[in-house]
């Protein structure tokens, strides 16, 4: 018979910890992309916020280690974030008591860099899911830095039955790294929920006269491509990004918004 250490213990107590809290939550999707920039944090947001205003028990938890802006998105960059009772860290709420976990709500200095290699962040992002209060959860929407490094990764690894949401815009540039995320995702045997056509086009505020930045056909034929649903087409649109920097979602402040429009619609079919 072999000595059972304490590490070994320690160990399996996680692996229990980690399967009660995922049992406890229902559908979870990753929102990813292989490119910055494209709005990935913006959609991850609205799309939990819709889910929240629902009715549904939403979770939001970001994984973005090194720049996380899920919490100033929804205006709660100086909230803390605790141990409960049972030592498991208490999520912050937001409206509609959508839950949220990000690295953010537990730096004592909010401009603080997070200076860590790989083992230190998969063994954060892994007590994120095993060690937070979650409670029982309808949704949760993982929000991961874009590329296909330790974050995406770790998720993928962590959560077997977390469905990727790709993002994506209509330039070159984003389409040829998406593709290679699309790519990730094959070696891992994880299919993809979908692709998401963000800020391909953009519609004045004053005329309303619609303009496109990039090719509207591009996502689609990326989506073919991958053998993946595009799912949606959103516009770049000013009123999503600064309602992202006051800390209130479009999908809540103006509901009745184009863009809130677009999102609420893919929310339906997730």
């Amino acid at each position: 018979m072999s000595l059972v250490t304490i590490g070994d213990l320690e160990q399996s107590r996680r692996r229990r910890d980690l399967a009660e809290t995922l049992g406890g939550i229902g559908r979870k999707y990753l929102v990813m992309s292989g490119k910055g920039g494209v709005g990935k944090t913006t959609v991850a947001v609205n799309l939990a916020a819709a889910k929240a205003a629902e009715g549904y028990a939403v979770g939001l938890l970001d994984v973005d280690l090194h720049g996380p802006s899920v919490a100033l998105a929804l205006g709660l960059e100086d909230a803390d974030m605790a141990l409960g009772a049972d030592e498991k860290l208490v999520p912050m709420v937001s409206e509609f008591g959508l839950k949220v976990v990000t690295i953010q709500g537990l730096l004592k200095n909010r401009d603080e860099a997070v200076i860590w290699r790989g083992p230190k962040k998969i063994r954060a992002i892994r007590q994120f899911f095993s060690e937070a209060a979650w409670g029982k959860l309808d949704y949760l929407f993982i929000d991961s830095p874009p590329g296909t490094g330790d974050e995406p990764l770790t998720v993928l690894q962590t959560v077997p039955d977390a469905r990727p949401l790709m993002v994506t815009s209509g330039s070159r540039l984003a389409a040829g790294d998406v593709a290679k995320a699309f790519n990730f995702l094959k070696l891992l045997e994880r299919p993809a929920a979908g692709l998401v056509d963000n800020q391909s086009w953009y519609i004045c505020p004053k005329c309303g006269l619609e303009t496109d930045l990039h090719d509207r056909q591009a996502a689609g034929r990326l989506a073919e491509r991958a053998g993946v649903p595009l799912l949606a087409s959103l516009p770049l649109d000013l009123a999503a990004g600064r309602a992202t920097e006051e800390g209130r979602p479009l999908v809540w402040s103006q509901p009745e918004h184009l863009f809130s429009k677009r999102i609420k619609e893919l929310a339906a079919v997730l």
